[in-house]
């Protein structure tokens, strides 16, 4: 268990937020909530080319589905690079 609470269960997410706070603030990141790094972690991940059943099993989602429909917002570089692809097929 990464986070665990000091009986050894899950911690509370408040709480975690809680003992997250501290660190965050002294080396001196801004105002973000774990969950928030989460978001970005996985977004990255996608943007990468990471294969979305890999995304999925890390984010820990219970179907890949979710990791679709949450994390699927191709970026206007990633579309023009796509369609790009198409130059001289079409013609």
């Amino acid at each position: 268990m990464v986070f665990p609470s000091e009986v050894g269960t899950p911690m509370e997410p408040r709480n975690l937020n809680r003992h997250f706070a501290a660190p965050r603030e002294k080396a001196g990141c801004p105002d973000v909530r774990l969950h928030d790094l989460r978001h970005t972690v996985v977004s990255l991940l996608m943007e990468l080319g990471v294969p979305p059943h890999v995304v999925q099993a890390i984010a820990r989602h219970a179907d890949v589905k979710i990791t679709l429909k949450i994390y699927s917002h191709a970026n206007l570089d990633v579309m023009r690079q796509a369609l790009g692809k198409l130059d001289g097929r079409l013609s």
